[in-house]
């Protein structure tokens, strides 16, 4: 079996931790031939791909699409997989979707799977349009969440017998409590840290406003609290300014962009999360996977990996306030924190495994695909079975 997995760029984000995640389970129980294409040029993701000694195509169809020539781009994908013969094509975000699901229909490619990981950002008229059309190419589209299903048939239209829930999935052996400490950050006697790990970029606004603003909260109810900000972008001067009008200089440490954060949350004591509609969330898992509570909007995706008052706290989505009492309470209760990450460590474990992740895939692999209109040789071997993957 040959499987080619088809991402719009190695640029550190959600979607391309979710796929090194992915296809380290599959490498674990798996002899099948796996290839990764990025479409527009390399990133920081294409060593750990690399690292798994799985071969990374690397193309620039940047270039192409600037000067609307889609077909083109579409064709090269074509050339490539009229190359490798795959049986399976997998697209995991945007433009993935519209030119290689599009591309592998056109080389005959037996099953094809889209994964919508929500972009919700890229939600123009155009786009909608284009999202509905993909689905013709499309065996099956994968979504990380109900809550994204709901919004994909929603906005775009797909139908709901194309999609499928998988919720993303954790490596239980990287994101451990058994995990040491990153270097630079040493317990502090008596100071609660809360954790918040995202982009600091207008496309995507994660809201860590909202975030300092809630410490703010916490530490007027009394609180000894301090709060860790991992990422980077265009926002970050304006956050490091709003921390300081509230008196929060000395509380609030932006770490910029990390590759340690399995380490950076076992320095914590608290995740928190602050974006009034994630798709999923994957940073919640690997921070339920290292024992921590969570504290989450009460909206979107995210809002499935949560057991209210069991493994986290809920809040209303964009208050400060009720984001800050919940700080403030699990702040003012370390036995309340330790019983809530112990109870998150087993969720994580029992439903959102990478282990348990790579099964439910295999089953969809094997599941008979539907017909996508394009017939040839290849595709009367869709009803074959896959699970030789």
């Amino acid at each position: 079996m040959i499987y080619v997995h088809v991402i719009d760029e190695f640029r550190l984000g959600g979607a391309q931790t979710h796929l090194v995640t992915m296809l380290r389970g599959l490498l674990r129980t798996s002899r099948a031939e796996h290839h990764v294409v990025g479409l527009f040029g390399d990133g920081e993701m294409g060593a750990p791909l690399r690292g798994l000694g799985i071969p990374v195509h690397v193309l620039d169809l940047r270039p192409l699409l600037d000067r609307g020539r889609f077909l083109q781009a579409s064709t090269e994908l074509k050339r490539l997989f009229l190359e490798l013969r795959p049986d399976v094509v997998e697209a995991h975000l945007t433009w993935s979707r519209l030119l290689a699901l599009f591309a592998a229909w056109r080389a005959a490619v037996p099953r094809r799977i889209g994964f919508e990981q929500g972009d919700l950002y890229l939600n123009s008229g155009k786009f909608r349009m284009a999202n509905f059309g993909s689905q013709l190419f499309a065996h099956r589209i994968v979504v990380c969440s109900h809550a994204l299903k709901r919004w994909v048939h929603r906005t775009h239209g797909i139908r709901n017998s194309k999609l499928v829930v998988l919720h993303n999935c954790v490596d239980l052996g990287r994101f451990s409590p058994q995990a040491l400490p990153a270097d630079d950050l040493k317990p502090a006697a008596g100071v609660v840290r809360f954790c918040a790990v995202g982009t600091l970029g207008r496309g995507v606004n994660k809201r860590v406003d909202v975030l300092i603003r809630g410490l703010a909260v916490a530490r007027s109810e009394g609180a000894r609290a301090e709060l860790l900000v991992c990422g980077d972008g265009d926002q970050r001067g304006e956050l490091e300014s709003l921390a300081g009008s509230l008196g929060l200089g000395p509380h609030v440490r932006f770490l910029g962009t990390r590759r340690d954060i399995a380490r950076v949350l076992r320095g914590c004591d608290v995740f928190c999360h602050a974006a009034p509609f994630e798709p999923f969330g994957i940073v919640a898992l690997e921070a339920m996977a290292t024992m921590l509570p969570i504290i989450v909007p009460d909206a979107g995706g995210i809002r499935e990996t949560v057991i209210e008052a069991r493994t986290g706290l809920l809040y209303p989505p964009l208050d400060a306030v009720g984001l800050g009492r919940a700080m403030a309470k699990l702040a003012a209760d370390p036995p309340l924190c330790r019983r809530m990450g112990e109870a998150g460590r087993e969720l994580a474990r029992s439903n959102f495994s990478v282990e348990n992740y790579v099964s439910r895939l295999r089953h969809l692999y094997q599941t008979p695909a539907f017909s996508c209109g394009k017939s040839s040789p290849r595709n009367r071997r869709e009803s074959s079975n896959f699970g030789d993957a």
